[in-house]
């Protein structure tokens, strides 16, 4: 989904965006809260504040010049791409360093729950907030809209679900990135097989661990 629309919070224009990440990041740790209780939502909260403060500091990496001359950049500008995808690494490396602390499945499952709310949120908003053919936001909300629905009331059931919905949750982003502008190769398809990827291995990892023991 293309990011087209400027939106003016006090005198700084911000991208749709980084104000639809936002309100998801909010809406996915309630979620989360709620449904898992506080731990897996202390530390899904803290995967969001590594990945959010990596994309913005990044961008004394990216763009060195820049901050050196206006420190105050870093307010305004982020990491661009590299950032983003460093930002999820550092958060899979915090997740990570969890599941080393006999972390359950059952929690896992619920950061992946988490990470399926962020992505479904975040596409509703930026269709509302950026609109587009009228084919590309039905297939848009309709996917991700019952794709969340099915995780949200499925997830837990099995084991073996929360692993096969790592891999659905891939395909029905890969199928409506094809009717968007931006294709199949845009940065959030890349994060949506990245994150699937990273808790398929992680909830088979687990799985086998619980059950040698």
């Amino acid at each position: 989904m293309s990011d087209t629309t400027m939106y003016m919070i006090g005198s700084i224009s911000v991208p749709s965006s980084w104000i639809a990440l936002a309100v998801a990041f909010v809406i996915a740790f309630g979620v989360v809260r709620i449904r898992s209780g506080k731990l897996p939502a202390d530390v899904f909260s803290d995967a969001l504040f590594y990945f959010i403060i990596v994309w913005k500091l990044s961008v004394i990496l990216t763009n060195f010049e820049t901050v050196i001359k206006s420190p105050l950049s870093i307010i305004y500008f982020n990491g661009g791409i590299v950032g983003f995808y460093l930002g999820l690494a550092v958060a899979g490396v915090r997740i990570v360093f969890e599941i080393r602390k006999n972390y359950s499945v059952e929690r896992l499952v619920a950061l992946f729950v988490g990470a399926v709310t962020v992505q479904v949120v975040y596409q509703i908003l930026m269709v509302a907030m950026n609109p587009d053919d009228w084919i590309v936001n039905l297939v848009t909300i309709g996917l991700f809209l019952g794709f969340g629905v099915l995780v949200w009331i499925n997830v837990h059931k099995s084991r073996s679900w929360a692993i096969q919905l790592t891999v659905l949750w891939i395909a029905v982003h890969v199928f409506v990135a094809a009717f968007q502008e931006d294709g199949i190769t845009a940065t959030p398809v890349i994060a949506t097989a990245c994150i699937g990827v990273f808790f398929a291995i992680c909830l088979n990892f687990k799985r086998e661990s619980e059950e040698k023991l």
